[in-house]
């Protein structure tokens, strides 16, 4: 029904508002739903879960113990505080001094040192289909070598 003086009088509304109680009722028993719904899956689950363990086939006889640690090699169990490491030895050994092969008189020097010496003298000439004779290198303790390059290895 429209009020006087409305310019439509066609447009109407509900006069009376929705029950409560029929939307508490369904909002209730939706909830009961659902609680139902969720106990009865949780069951046919555990029931599935169990009967797929059953026919579950018995592990290998070879599969590893508990506690057992495989055979080497190893994969790294702390592979950056490992190459932390790594790095840190290669850097003392590129800024020291130390033997390559004392009985052979090869030592290292660092790396400094040796880019200066080879700076200064130059680095050795050989012709082609030549090798250089050992009078005209220098000694290996006094100037870097191939084998007491910084690393001292080849």
């Amino acid at each position: 029904m429209s009020a006087p003086g409305d310019t439509h009088p066609e447009l109407r509304y509900e006069q009376r508002d929705v029950s409560v109680g029929s939307i508490v009722r369904f909002a209730i028993a939706l909830m009961v739903v659902v609680v139902l719904a969720s106990v009865f899956l949780l069951g046919l689950f555990k029931l599935l879960a169990r009967e797929a363990r059953r026919h579950d086939p018995p592990p290998p006889p070879l599969t590893q113990e508990a506690g057992r640690l495989p055979p080497m090699p190893r994969l790294q169990s702390t592979p950056l505080q490992d190459l932390e490491q790594l790095r840190a030895e290669e850097e003392k050994e590129l800024t020291s001094y130390g033997w390559v092969d004392q009985k052979a008189g090869v030592a290292h020097i660092p790396i400094e040192e040796a880019i200066k010496i080879v700076a200064a003298r130059g680095l050795p000439h050989a012709g082609p289909g030549s090798s250089p004779s050992p009078a005209a290198s220098p000694s290996p303790a006094a100037s870097p070598s191939p084998a007491a390059a910084p690393g001292g290895r080849r």
